[in-house]
């Protein structure tokens, strides 16, 4: 954009900005103490600042330089089970007050799409101020009130005194868009969970929109719908090159390659926006793309450490440390910051975590020159306010493994036993790629062997007298609402170690041989519980009221179950209405049940024949190693 076009792009915002604020105001001029202009000129700098934080992105390719979203953007899609829908399809649901979650891995274009939701929701002005909130930026709070939180990003108490924010949340005048629920330390994200549900609660007419990575608690939040991010299609990706501002010669000589049959064969890269711009990006310089994710990123950490002097003729850029002593110790720095889960930090952190990974190295330079290095020779982190970040977080957890496998590998039992844990990341199954044998023999070798002697097998031929479902019991608490009728805001379920070792070494064996994540048994008997109870509170047509609340509580047995149904609310269910409930949700739930048993046998199955994969494969791999050694066995 030029200095003339931009001049018109601020004058614009600016008038869309009063427009819009007008329309927010006109509804509820009628109980504010404060003047449409007074209005409008408090909240105008907020909305100023956000609309020109979210018209314009900050990309691999253009980390100096942010480019406006309208001339990259591409229209992103969204599945819910086997139904696709558009991004105006889900703006529009937005826009009627339905509460949504976005849900994508890294990369996936989550944030990109709500800065977009965020510009058309106030180009589309109806009276409703949107509201997008970082959630990570609560990191930082001693003690966490989201809605204060809320309310100090417009400074509203600041304005016009306490009591304005909540008449307008009362009255429906704003659409709040909580962007990276997966970025909340992890000890507070129950906290987080409850105040979301409580502002959906109180404020019916007030929008919501969360975004974050795959998390179960968000099955529990039935008022809720749940969308997943769709991987980019053949067309798509297209549309995304020939958009990005990149050297024409290379996207045309990209453009030339990108055939439906080589996305086809490498479209697990490039159905990812982040990691179809580092393809490009990597293109001119490698022949070949590498077919895994590992080798991949590698390709991609040479590009970024190039990438900055390359623009500049016969320019070498003087650095702290060797190439392969950067990586040693960025490896380093990325294995302690994602092993105690932080993804940001201050001056302070940032320096301290760099010392801590110098000094296990036993290498003397200066902090100062390394930063340097990481933040603008490499690439991999940038400044963002008072905070350094990754690039993307994808770099840190490719180079925690690769540190773990490779650098630090003496601790690698340990390491794996915390990586197998974070099922929302990549981590355990890119060590398993950089260094399969050692994942083996310091993971599966004894998980696959407890799996196998815990009897859970049998169930796939149908013997066996273990709980089928690995669950001992599932708790749904219930509220029944004039708009909704029965619906869930809390669930909880109970297994026991040996239920949970279980069902996380066969996931886990699901990722590391490239399965797509799956539901397991236990999931099936919440669905059931969801699904069933529902049906039976409308076949007994139990009346909708504010206060009635039920807890359902069924406990698994392996060769049956048996349910427990509460009144816990104010008002209680007549015992007629709740005899006829228990009735029809026994029925109801046994036919769930027995419509998933083929499932459930296909998930055992399938389990079975994933372990003898793995320990075929590194059977194989010791009699390769025998046989270039001439031991005979």
């Amino acid at each position: 954009m030029n200095d003339a076009s931009t001049e018109v792009a601020a004058h614009v915002a600016t008038q869309l900005i009063k427009d819009t604020l007008a329309a927010a105001y006109a509804p509820i001029s009628g109980y504010l103490s404060v003047k449409q202009g007074q209005f409008i000129e408090k909240f105008s700098s907020y909305c100023g600042l956000v609309h020109n934080r979210s018209s314009l992105v900050r990309t691999l390719y253009s980390k100096n330089k942010a480019v406006p979203l309208e001339e990259v953007y591409v229209k992103t899609r969204f599945l819910q089970g086997p139904r696709e829908f558009s991004d105006n399809d889900i703006i529009n649901r937005f826009a009627s007050g339905r509460r949504i979650i976005i849900k994508g891995n890294g990369g996936s274009g989550k944030t990109v799409f709500l800065k977009y939701l965020w510009i058309s929701r106030f180009l589309n002005i109806d009276g409703k101020i949107p509201i997008l909130i970082e959630l990570r930026r609560l990191n930082d709070l001693q003690s966490i009130d989201l809605i204060s939180f809320c309310r100090n990003e417009l400074q509203s108490d600041m304005s016009f005194g306490k009591g304005v924010f909540e008449k307008l949340c009362e009255a429906g005048r704003f659409e709040f868009i909580f962007d990276g629920f997966d970025e909340v330390n992890k000890s507070s994200r129950k906290a987080i969970e409850r105040q979301i549900i409580l502002i959906s609660e109180k404020y019916r007419d007030c929008c919501i929109l969360v975004s974050g990575r795959e998390d179960d608690r968000f099955s529990s939040w039935s008022d809720f719908e749940i969308f997943s991010v769709s991987p980019m299609n053949y067309t798509d990706v297209r549309e995304l090159i020939e958009k990005v501002p990149f050297d024409k010669k290379v996207k045309k000589k990209f453009l030339e390659t990108l055939k439906e049959e080589f996305y086809n064969q490498h479209r697990s890269f490039l159905s990812s926006p982040l990691l179809a711009i580092m393809m490009l990006m990597t293109f001119n310089e490698n022949a070949v793309i590498p077919s895994k994710l590992t080798e991949f990123y590698k390709s991609a950490f040479q590009t970024l450490l190039t990438w900055h002097d390359a623009t500049k003729d016969s320019f070498e850029r003087d650095r702290a440390l060797s190439v392969d002593n950067f990586r040693r110790v960025f490896a380093t720095f990325c294995l302690i910051t994602y092993y105690e889960q932080n993804y940001e930090f201050d001056e302070h952190s940032f320096r301290d975590y760099l010392k801590k990974a110098l000094a296990y190295h036993s290498l003397s330079v200066e902090i100062d020159d390394v930063l340097n290095d990481i933040c603008e020779s490499a690439n991999l982190m940038q400044k963002d306010g008072l905070k350094y970040i990754f690039v993307h977080r994808s770099f840190q957890e490719y180079f925690a493994a690769e540190c773990a496998m490779q650098v630090i590998s003496g601790k690698a039992e340990d390491f794996l036993e915390t990586f197998s844990r974070r099922d929302r990341d990549s981590v355990f199954a890119m060590c398993y790629e950089i260094h399969p044998e050692l994942v083996f023999d310091k993971f599966f070798e004894r998980s696959i062997k407890s799996a196998r002697s815990s009897g859970f097998l049998d169930q796939s031929s149908g013997g066996g007298d273990k709980d089928f479902w690995l669950c001992e019991s599932c708790q749904v608490n219930f509220r029944n609402s004039e708009d909704h009728g029965l619906y869930a805001f809390s669930a909880r379920m109970q297994s026991n170690e040996c239920h949970n070792e279980f069902a996380r070494t066969v996931d886990l064996a699901r990722r590391v041989s490239g399965k797509p994540w799956d539901e397991n048994p236990t999931s099936w008997i919440f669905d059931a519980m969801l699904h069933s109870t529902r049906r039976a509170a409308q076949n007994t047509r139990m009346k909708r009221g504010d206060e009635e609340e039920l807890k359902v509580v069924v406990n698994i047995k392996p060769k049956g179950y048996s349910f427990s149904i509460r009144n816990t609310g104010s008002t209680n269910f007549s015992k007629e209405d709740t005899k006829k409930f228990r009735a029809k949700l026994q029925s109801f739930f046994s036919e769930d049940l027995k419509a998933r048993k083929p499932e459930v046998e296909k998930y055992y199955k399938e389990a079975a024949e994933i372990f003898d994969r793995l320990e075929n494969d590194r059977r194989q791999k010791e009699r390769s190693i025998d046989d270039i050694l001439g031991i005979s066995s």
